[in-house]
């Protein structure tokens, strides 16, 4: 994949905590090494994180076999050391290093260099030169370089490579490695000169939220972070729940006393100066009571502070104290049908929120706006929202994106600019967070009139708003106001934290947290990663063609690997079912023009041969997207396309690689008979006739029979029970825009298919009504029903001991997805009592 000018991110190893398989191995030249003359020199960045092993940094093997190293070890008094020694003969320099920059991303700058005619070495480290001589080289040397696993050693430290050059007087070899996947590593020109085994290429951290945790809750709990433990901190009304963010560890304890106001939003602030966590709910509850009240980070006890509060409810409002964390403000919101723009001071003395009038530019009525910390002025930033001049509701309402500075201090307001984005409407989410050179700031956005919408992370300039967008996409449901986002930064760890709160319905809430790695890039540099390299020669575009779908086909199917790993272990015990073997071999049945759109994407040309290789992660949508939409020869129009497939880009920027796509796809889709593209008054659609088959078109056509208690349907769609049992629709492909036909088809699917699972068992044919249980718990993991029918089916077939252990390993997912235990205990669902006579 070609490289990009960014910055580089670097290289991350599987350590010693991995198979010695799965160790990453870094060969800097893969073929025939260059010939070096007098010097060998390298430079490279160099994150550790390991207190624990003893592993290789680099291994050099010259052309008379010796061998030389660069080992770490975390010795036992505690103190963390660099070596580098003649292998297997002698150690000749110890360089030490300090306990603080054992952090993950916290690099060291190391120098090397080989002096061949003076038989030195010298490694510069921490600002001071490490020597040592009577080495033997020889005045050039053409060097196996090898960091991690190398041909003579196996244990790999915890660590990570960036910005490596390697050189002699006369040539400079430069490796950013700033790859995104693959085993190739280019030099900065884009040649391919090194090869890299298991390797996690960390720009991919630095792009793509990665999922941390989540909790579930039958009552509304809180978020927030403490930068003083490193923990995300997650209360509800008895206990608090502390996520660890360096080690992953979750821990929970009981508060000294219960919460004393009532949550109904969960909305806190953190004061690191107390070390206490304030929450608040800004309306009264019914009955008067504690408004605000402190928790003693230390202690766990709950303080009550006082009965504050505002008349109105101020859903979506910005909370932020003043720089010495004295003063606790509060800004805008909705409630009552109208937007607000006050500011209000919470007054400890007289228990009461006090308005606060400024002076200067006056900010607009919103909610949804976004607010920074206090910086060393005593200013606060507020950015963007939506609402209207005259804050009544009645009168509709826009989306704002305009900055301001707040000064604290002397009470003043200054508008920094406007800006008109040329994209879909959106919102920030609650924080700012402020660049260490104050220069930008950063925002979580998303259309929040969308009830399924996605998260990105932005960057704006404070001087004039130009911006980028510099992550992936966060799924996230917005159904009720009461859903609340967070964006928190670690500088410890240089990491992004994002809490999302999501409500089913006002008393039962999820949290969710998810991480990236600073610094993020943009959605820019990605995309020009993922482009090819136009050949000129039309066989090496197809070679090129063959290649990249074979990197597409191995990066799904470690996807669909890990996914399975990730499910329910019980699901590995029953894999060798022999009735489940069956069902699997059907499905893997190749058949000519054929469609499977359950389970996992395949295609089948005229020829029966298997094409889906052919898609390309774009095409492929394309091919859905119109596929989905061709059915009742609706189609797609042109300008939904654009903004679909391309939702960052301006729909009249789309043409060129709108039309390349829909080529591609036309070209493919010719092999196929029974399908043809066409075009007609701005609309894409397939033509379908007889000859296609899709097994997706096949089930809900049997599901669109079913109209009340029609018993013949019913049996209709067992018919079709093998395509069912391929999987959900589209399962491994998450795209966002896909969720409302994906939950569409489930739930047309569960009321029909459910049942009969209660039938089938008690006709006593156990195995095909552990089969449907299993299909239930495919798209539903945690169904009571197909749970219950799943462990009486492995009762009666491998005993109550084997429906026993599956039943542990369920309720330990459970928990361990779901935040609480499974209420339902196996004596009641597996007793003799619930068993048929």
């Amino acid at each position: 994949m070609p490289t990009l000018k960014s910055q580089a991110q670097g290289l991350m190893f599987n350590s010693n905590d991995a198979l010695m398989s799965e160790r990453t191995s870094y060969t800097v030249f893969s073929s025939d090494a260059p010939t070096f003359h007098d010097h060998l020199r390298m430079n490279f960045d160099l994150s550790l994180w390991d207190n624990e092993h003893l592993g290789y940094v680099f291994n050099i093997i010259d052309g008379r076999k010796n061998s030389y190293s660069l080992t770490y070890i975390f010795n036992l008094d505690g103190s963390p050391a660099l070596n580098f020694n003649i292998d297997s003969k002698s150690n000749k320099i110890k360089i030490p290093l300090h306990l603080s920059q054992l952090n993950k991303r916290t690099w060291i700058n190391v120098k090397v260099d080989i002096d061949l005619k003076a038989n030195t070495v010298g490694f510069y480290v921490n600002g001071q030169w490490y020597k040592a001589g009577g080495f033997g080289f020889d005045d050039r040397i053409m060097p196996v370089i090898t960091f991690g696993k190398n041909p003579h050693y196996s244990d790999v430290p915890k660590m990570a490579v960036k910005n490596l050059t390697v050189s002699d007087d006369s040539k400079t070899y430069t490796f950013p490695l700033n790859e995104w996947s693959g085993n190739d590593v280019h030099d900065n020109s884009g040649e391919i000169l090194g090869h890299v085994d298991n390797p996690v290429w960390l720009i991919n951290g630095s792009y793509f939220w990665e999922k941390r945790t989540a909790f579930s809750f039958h009552e509304v709990a809180g978020a927030n972070f403490n930068p003083q433990d490193q923990s995300l901190l997650v209360f509800k009304s008895d206990s608090l729940i502390r996520y660890d963010v360096k080690s992953g560890r979750i821990s929970a304890k009981a508060f000294q006393n219960k919460a004393p106001i009532p949550l109904f939003l969960g909305k806190s602030i953190l004061n690191t100066r107390e070390n206490k966590l304030y929450a608040y709910e800004v309306l009264r509850a019914a009955k008067p009571g504690p408004c605000v009240a402190s928790l003693d980070l230390n202690t766990l006890k709950w303080d009550v502070v006082g009965n504050a509060n505002i008349k109105e409810q101020r859903h979506h409002h910005n909370i932020f104290y003043d720089k010495d964390q004295n003063d606790l403000y509060l800004f805008g919101g909705y409630g009552s049908f109208a937007y607000h723009n006050d500011f209000f001071k919470l007054n400890k003395q007289t228990d009461n929120w006090d308005k606060v009038v400024f002076t200067g530019d006056r900010i607009t009525p919103r909610f949804f706006s976004a607010s920074s910390q206090a910086n060393e002025n005593n200013e606060v930033y507020i950015f963007g929202g939506y609402g209207n001049q005259s804050g009544n509701q009645i009168v509709g309402g826009r989306h704002f994106y305009d900055l301001y500075r707040v000064n604290l201090s002397n009470h003043a307001i200054k508008k920094c600019w406007e800006i008109k984005p040329n994209e879909e409407d959106f919102v920030p989410t609650n924080n700012l967070i402020i660049s260490k050179d104050g220069r930008y700031f950063y925002a979580l956005c998303y259309p929040h009139e969308r009830p399924k919408t996605q998260l990105r992370l932005y960057k704006f300039s404070i001087k004039d708003g130009s911006y980028q967008v510099v992550s992936g996409t966060i799924p996230v449901t917005s159904e009720r106001i009461e859903s609340d986002i967070n964006l928190f930064f670690n500088p410890l760890q240089d990491e992004f934290f994002c809490a999302i709160q999501e409500f089913t319905d006002p008393n039962r809430s999820t949290i969710r947290i998810l991480a990236l790695e600073f610094p993020p890039v943009s959605q820019q540099d990605y995309e020009r990663s993922q482009k090819a390299i136009a050949p000129a020669s039309p066989v090496f575009k197809y070679v090129m063609f063959g290649v990249l779908a074979i990197m597409t086909i191995g990066i799904a199917l470690l996807m669909i690997k890990k996914r399975r790993a990730k499910q329910p272990a019980q699901e590995a015990l029953e894999d060798e079912d022999p009735a489940m073997a069956v069902i699997n071999k059907k499905n893997d049945e190749k058949r000519a023009n054929t469609i499977y759109l359950l389970g996992e994407f395949t295609v089948y040309d005229k020829n029966s041969r298997d094409i889906t290789y052919l898609f390309s992660p774009k095409i492929k949508q394309l091919f859905i997207l119109l596929l989905l939409n061709s059915r009742n020869a609706t189609g797609v129009v042109s300008k939904k396309i654009s903004t679909i497939l391309w939702p960052d880009k301006d729909v009249a920027k789309t043409k060129n690689i709108k039309g390349v796509t829909i080529n591609h796809l036309r070209n493919i889709v010719a092999d196929i008979e029974g399908i043809e593209l066409t075009f007609l008054n701005d609309t894409y659609c397939f033509k379908l006739d007889d000859n296609i088959f899709c097994d997706y078109f096949t089930v809900t056509g049997a599901l669109e029979q079913i109209i009340g208690p029609d018993k013949a349907a019913e049996a209709t769609i067992l018919q079709h029970f093998e395509l069912i049992a391929r999987g959900g629709l589209l399962q491994y492909i998450p795209e966002t825009w896909l969720d409302d036909i994906k939950l569409g088809y489930e739930e047309t699917l569960m009321p029909v298919i459910l049942p009969e699972v209660k039938k089938i068992y008690e006709s006593g044919d156990f195995r095909k009504a552990l089969d449907i249980a299993r299909v239930v718990l495919n798209i539903d993991p945690f169904n009571d029903t197909a749970l219950k029918y799943k462990l009486k089916a492995l009762r009666r077939i491998k005993g109550i001991e084997y429906a026993r252990k599956v039943y542990d390993e369920f309720t330990a997912e459970y928990e361990k997805s779901l935040g609480i235990s499974y209420q339902v205990p196996f004596d009641k669902i597996c007793s003799n009592k619930t068993e048929p006579r």
